[in-house]
């Protein structure tokens, strides 16, 4: 599955959880600022991932529709859908601004207090089951070749939150609250400095 996400600036952390979400359980997902790079012409870029995606998903919400942006990425997706019928359009609903006409026909899904971007995540993939979840996540993680590290007190990383160090250049530690009879334990990065974890 190849993805295009339309949304709003204002919607970008939804947008940006989604396509992680989506990037996770193996969909290529094109997303702006993951895309585009500085001095990139913007509309050259868009107009180029809109030709080849075969998914194209509108966060739709009060943001999109005030949007030209939103406005124009939707008017190429449905012509393109109207011209070779094989583009697939989904709207994500982020709140209870009308969808335009031609997005009414279409199955929508929305983030909301019943569905949130990980359940949307996962109908958008196909993906029915906890098992097929996690499946689709070991095939991705295969497929990078990642390196975990499971730290008690953390959990698993693969890289150091703060500066990208991988998991080799991490270390697990531990420290007692006397005081208190409290084990602590979690991750260090050599390289930055870095440090998270919890109480065990």
């Amino acid at each position: 599955m190849h993805v295009f996400l339309s949304h709003n600036h204002r919607d970008k952390s939804i947008a940006v959880q989604l396509a992680a979400q989506l990037r996770l359980v193996g969909a290529d997902v094109w997303l702006d600022d993951w895309e585009i790079r500085p001095g990139d012409s913007i509309p050259d870029k868009v107009s180029a991932a809109l030709d080849v995606v075969d998914t194209v998903i509108v966060l739709w919400s009060e943001n999109a529709a005030r949007s030209r942006w939103v406005e124009a990425e939707l008017a190429t997706a449905l012509d393109r859908r109207l011209a070779d019928g094989g583009l697939r359009v989904i709207p994500v609903v982020l709140d209870d601004t009308p969808l335009p006409a031609l997005l009414r026909p279409l199955k929508r899904l929305a983030v909301n207090d019943d569905a949130g971007v990980i359940d949307v995540a996962r109908a958008i993939a196909g993906i029915d089951s906890d098992t097929a979840f996690l499946q689709a996540v070991q095939s991705t993680i295969d497929e990078a070749g990642l390196e975990i590290e499971y730290f008690q007190g953390y959990g698993p990383l693969v890289a150091c939150p703060s500066c990208g160090a991988p998991a080799s250049e991490l270390e697990g530690w531990e420290a007692v609250n006397e005081e208190r009879d409290d084990l602590y334990a979690g991750a260090r990065c050599q390289r930055c400095g870095w440090e998270g974890g919890g109480e065990l």
